[in-house]
């Protein structure tokens, strides 16, 4: 089994920290993805389990064998570089044949294992050319071949899509999520895009600062975010601050009582401190816009704050709403698009009502 563990581990530059007492168990054959906004620690993170950067303090093991020290060659893993790393005088056949002739590989096994590895990737018919005569999705898939090539325990894949335009990043990561379930291969991949991390992840790894923030499936980071920063990462763009009145009901500063999971509160320890200033972290996709005959028809319902649309943003598939409560807090509410025939987009100056479910909402703490 080539489970990855971080024991701890923690790299400084001097007195600066850039990753800081980082533990964690990826297990055999999961893809994880390292998550989060430049200079995080999470590049650093993979360069350590790769053996390109010494650790300061902590350990690594896969397998149960300690690779804290060792240098990258002896670790069995393969690297995907940001930048492919491709010799340009080299064809992609050779390309994806060095890693196996540094091992003394045989020929005739070296020319079995290439052909191989570019079957999978699908540039078989490309072998004899130079990787300037490729696009950019087709040397990211060289740089996978040559990295899979050498058979390895783990893959590390440093930011791998983000020099592809859009339509190639999508390829690119479905083609990436495939292989990796077909090999059954323990995967760690870099990524500042959210998207990326959440469509072709077993699990999230959030970094800020040098410190993981949250470890989670996509759905636990995405849905319940445990603070502040995982929640404005993750696109939550309604964040709004207030205190615990009952075990399910939050005052926004605003005025307005707004319900909330009783489960949200105990997960924060909240339910026991009314007093602790927090966040209501609650997407825009989980709100339910009303309109409103003469702008104070729900003034007296509960769980619903009235307000008035300042500007609605078409976003193609969605509408983002940009809406004042009556009691002044600025929110935002995304909906799908009326389809050609259908109700209008609603407009600027239109009263109308918010409402949301109590799973809807999370807590987090107050501060950033």
């Amino acid at each position: 089994m080539s489970d990855v563990v971080l024991q701890c581990i923690t790299k400084k530059y001097g007195a600066v920290t850039a990753v800081n007492d980082v533990s964690m168990i990826i297990k055999q054959g999961e893809l994880v993805a390292f998550l989060g906004p430049s200079g995080c620690g999470k590049t650093t993170t993979l360069r350590m389990i790769g053996g390109f950067v010494d650790v300061t303090s902590g350990r690594i093991t896969v397998g149960g064998r300690d690779i804290t020290h060792l240098p990258p060659h002896k670790r069995n893993m393969g690297f995907g570089f940001q930048n492919y790393a491709l010799f340009p005088h080299m064809s992609v056949a050779a390309n994806v044949a060095f890693g196996l002739e540094m091992r003394g590989v045989s020929k005739a096994d070296i020319q079995t294992r290439v052909n191989k590895a570019l079957d999978r990737v699908r540039l078989r018919p490309f072998a004899e050319r130079l990787p300037k005569q490729m696009s950019g999705g087709q040397q990211q898939r060289v740089a996978l071949a040559r990295a899979l090539v050498i058979e390895p325990d783990v893959l590390l894949l440093d930011e791998p899509l983000s020099n592809l335009d859009a339509n190639l990043r999508h390829e690119m990561k479905e083609e990436i999520r495939s292989i990796q379930n077909s090999l059954g291969i323990t995967t760690i991949f870099v990524t500042h895009d959210q998207d990326e991390a959440l469509s072709i992840s077993d699990k999230v790894v959030v970094m800020r600062q040098g410190i993981v923030e949250q470890v989670g499936t996509p759905t636990e980071v995405f849905d319940t975010p445990r603070s502040r920063f995982v929640a404005e990462f993750m696109g939550v763009t309604n964040l709004l601050s207030g205190k615990m009145e009952a075990a399910n009901r939050f005052r926004l500063k605003g005025g307005d009582v707004v319900p909330i999971s009783p489960q949200s509160a105990r997960d924060t320890g909240s339910v026991h401190n009314m007093n602790e200033d927090l966040v209501l972290a609650l997407r825009p996709e989980r709100i339910e816009i009303l309109q409103v005959a003469g702008g104070n028809a729900a003034n007296h319902q509960p769980d619903r704050l009235n307000g008035t649309i300042e500007q609605a943003v078409y976003r193609g598939l969605m509408i983002d709403y940009r809406i004042k409560t009556h009691s002044g807090v600025q929110m935002t509410a995304r909906r799908p698009a009326p389809a050609a025939g259908g109700p209008q987009i609603l407009k600027a100056g239109q009263d109308i009502a918010l409402s949301w479910g109590e799973d809807a909402a999370v807590l987090v703490a107050g501060a950033h």
